[in-house]
């Protein structure tokens, strides 16, 4: 059975466990890199000649069916 290490104090011990804290030009360039490649796997199969259609359910739970990625995108935000 594992032991509860209490974290120092700071920022740290306000994030959840296993979480990541990045600071600095390049890790948000990372980041970004990681959201792009999200939004990519997202809509990948909306593209092309034989591009499918996407069902989405934004916030007010209005459903879309589209396979235009501007739309899947404005309603995933």
């Amino acid at each position: 059975m594992a032991m509860h290490i209490p974290k120092p104090p700071g920022f740290a011990q306000m994030l959840k466990e296993g979480a990541r804290h990045y600071s600095g030009l390049e890790e948000a360039v990372y980041r970004n890199i990681e959201a792009c490649g999200e939004l990519a796997k997202t809509t990948r199969s909306a593209y092309g000649p034989h591009g499918q259609n996407k069902m989405v359910i934004n916030h007010l739970e209005k459903l879309f069916v589209t396979n235009d990625a501007a739309t899947i995108l404005r309603e995933l935000e």
